[in-house]
């Protein structure tokens, strides 16, 4: 019975996308259609169905309740409807029934430039953020007691790495915003950019400005030993190229998938001790059930230990200004509470962070049924709002550049918080709209002589 409500929900499912996504097909993968495949089916409906028949025997999953599993499935199933449902209500209060002719149009635009014919005025900031945010790249690195990635090479043990992972992350000594914001939220877009500017003026100057961004984001996506940030980084370059050339080819997207798929092998082979391929694919150990499983154990964790073993949270966990604006007590998240529940001791010594889960998991863990109802129709409405905005913007670097790192880094398996109030995407949305405001000023104050002497040429472009 699970099994045939299971896949009649997963093909409304893609029904329901077929509309809201732009295109479903691989080789045009966007925002919306990498949520569907990844996220949603992936990372969280293929785990529904090993759980529910218990056909997963996974190490944290074992631990729960059979009350636990049901929920957690119903959850995931409800999520796979409401969520296209809310990116459908957003399509449908801009007057369409659909964003296909929209996303088309899109794809089928050149690159344009900014706010002037060369974008001189608007390279000035640029230039100058990008060296904020490679100073601030090695500001992070020189500031690491042990760097991980040095370490990889050195002959420590996983036990040892895992250490060095959390102190890296958790127990920083510098100035944590300008690791957070200039460093990991900074370079990876700007490599973005810059790439994009390559494509449009194919000049030396760019391809050197993207070479150094692209350097200096594999140490800050690298730094802490993290798996996932630098792959999705890779794979974000696989999203611009089906943005600025309308799409790939099936050699293209298979050659992105490939390289994602190397990097995980590479990394887990390094960091794990004694690793062997038959574990490594297995489906419930190793990338398998890191992939399938343990990335959806939260959402089920978080039903059988919320309120149970910890009181619904509410919004005491959003931000330490929120609620000292509201006298609340300040909470940990959900995702920490779930790990030091399920491994206390690893928590307490440093070596486990966070069990990070489908964004259901804390809209249950923070306010029960209300949030499960609630969250999977107003992020859908929240996606495709963004969706239909970078559509209908002008097609220039910057957008491309923001819209790309927006593809493959919404926290759809991060956290219902996120999606509440989320300081690095405000952050972000100030800071390039400073960038433009600064280049209208330039324009305005220095007048035309400077557009020919400050940037490559686009005529350059065969």
């Amino acid at each position: 019975m699970f099994l045939s409500i299971s896949f009649i929900t997963l093909a409304l499912s893609f029904f329901l996308f077929r509309s809201v996504a732009g295109s479903l097909a691989l080789t045009k993968i966007n925002l919306v259609s990498w949520i569907f495949y990844y996220n949603l089916v992936i990372q969280s409906f293929i785990a529904s169905v090993l759980i529910i028949n218990n056909w997963d025997n996974h190490y944290i999953i074992n631990t729960l309740e059979y009350e636990s599993r049901l929920y957690g499935w119903m959850a995931v199933q409800y999520t796979m409807l409401a969520m296209p449902l809310g990116m459908w209500l957003a399509v449908y209060l801009h007057g369409w029934s659909s964003n296909r002719a929209i996303f088309s149009a899109y794809l089928e635009q050149p690159i344009q430039t900014t706010i002037s014919p060369n974008d001189s005025y608007i390279r000035y900031p640029l230039y100058i953020l990008s060296i904020i945010a490679i100073a601030s790249v090695l500001y992070t690195l020189a500031l690491l007691d042990t760097n991980p990635l040095m370490a990889v090479f050195s002959g420590f043990d996983s036990e040892a790495l895992a250490g060095l992972r959390q102190d890296a992350s958790r127990q920083f000594s510098g100035n944590i915003y300008v690791r957070n914001i200039f460093a990991i939220g900074l370079t990876p877009v700007l490599s973005y950019i810059a790439f994009a500017y390559w494509k449009l003026t194919q000049s030396k100057t760019d391809f050197l400005w993207f070479l150094l961004m692209f350097i200096a984001s594999f140490f800050i996506k690298t730094y802490d030993l993290s798996k996932a940030p630098f792959i999705f980084f890779i794979l974000g370059f696989l999203f611009l190229y089906v943005l600025i050339q309308g799409g790939v080819s099936k050699k293209i997207f298979l050659f992105f998938v490939s390289i994602a798929f190397l990097l995980i092998l590479l990394a887990y082979y390094l960091l794990m001790d004694n690793a062997n391929l038959s574990e490594l694919l297995n489906y419930n150990t190793g990338i398998g059930g890191r992939l399938l499983l343990t990335q959806a154990a939260g959402t089920y964790f978080a039903f059988e230990h919320f309120p149970s073993s910890n009181p619904f949270i509410g919004i005491a966990s959003l931000s330490s200004f929120i609620s000292n604006l509201l006298g609340l007590e300040q909470s940990e998240r959900a995702a920490r509470i779930m790990m030091a529940i399920f491994h206390p001791a690893s928590v307490d010594a440093g070596l486990a962070g966070v069990m990070n889960s489908l964004f259901i998991a804390e809209a249950w863990a923070n306010f029960g049924w209300t949030g499960v109802i609630i969250s999977p129709i107003y992020v859908g409405f929240l996606v495709q709002l963004l969706f239909l905005f970078f559509l209908k913007s002008k097609k220039t670097p910057i957008m491309l550049g923001l819209f790309t790192h927006f593809s493959c880094s919404l926290p759809i398996t991060g956290g219902m918080n996120d999606f509440i109030y989320n300081a690095g995407i405000l952050i972000t949305i100030i800071i390039f709209a400073t960038v433009y405001f600064i280049a209208s000023f330039l324009k305005i104050t220095q007048g035309f002589e400077c557009e020919n002497t400050l940037s490559p040429s686009i005529t350059a472009k065969p």
